[in-house]
């Protein structure tokens, strides 16, 4: 495994000064990635990556600056090393955040992670069209998924990106039998720039503040703690 550095945020780790530590490799193709260079684990990208010696050397150094790591990709769950990476950075008095996409349930729990974030693309039905030769049980992986997130006695938030025309109001009516009403869960607008598909830079819009509002009253229905990112 090797691994991009982003050597300080303070909006990747809720409350805590962190660095970010991004694995390349990823099993989904969203449209409107924008982290497209990590998408493909054997792309040209490989050669601006750190080893994970040279990673936990710099955490290290970075003690008395940070209190929190983001294990971010890509999808680091892919990596079956995440665990042993993970018990690294915690020997270093860090904390762990694990950003997942939910596609590996059983590799959830096993990072041992002090907060979650997990993405919700769209309604599970549909992920088989943001993930080439997706299992049959695709589905069901993302129920298990937030089951597992919830079970994991971390703190955790479910984040939901208001793409154009993959989460629409269906979708939302669909996303929401995944909640519970205790789940902090954050929709973020969509941003156009780099993405993973070009015509998504140019062809789609982000939705008005109405339309964001609307699917935010569907979520809150059943997690009424639920608010948009940055408003």
């Amino acid at each position: 495994m090797r691994l991009g550095i982003q050597k300080t945020s303070l909006v990747d780790y809720p409350g805590r000064v962190s660095a970010v530590l991004f694995t390349a490799g990823c099993d989904m193709r969203c449209p409107y990635c924008h982290n497209p260079d990590l998408v493909d684990a054997s792309g040209e990208y490989d050669h601006g990556l750190s080893s994970v010696e040279d990673a936990l050397l710099f955490l290290e150094r970075r003690r008395r600056l940070l209190s929190g790591v983001v294990l971010s990709g890509g999808e680091p769950t892919l990596h079956p090393d995440l665990p042993a990476l993970a018990g690294e950075i915690r020997s270093l008095g860090y904390l762990v955040k694990l950003d997942t996409n939910g596609t590996l349930p059983e590799r959830i729990a096993p990072v041992g992670a002090d907060y979650i974030a997990m993405d919700l693309k769209t309604s599970p039905a549909r992920y088989a069209e943001l993930w080439p030769g997706a299992p049959s049980d695709a589905a069901d992986r993302i129920r298990r998924s937030v089951a597992a997130v919830r079970a994991s006695g971390a703190e955790y938030e479910f984040r939901i990106t208001c793409a154009p025309g993959l989460f629409t109001e269906e979708d939302a009516e669909e996303m929401a039998g995944l909640l519970e009403p205790e789940d902090p869960v954050f929709l973020q607008r969509y941003r156009p720039g780099r993405v993973l598909d070009p015509d998504w830079a140019s062809g789609a819009s982000p939705y008005t503040e109405d339309r964001l509002g609307g699917l935010l009253g569907i979520i809150r229905r059943k997690a009424p703690q639920a608010r948009i990112r940055g408003l």
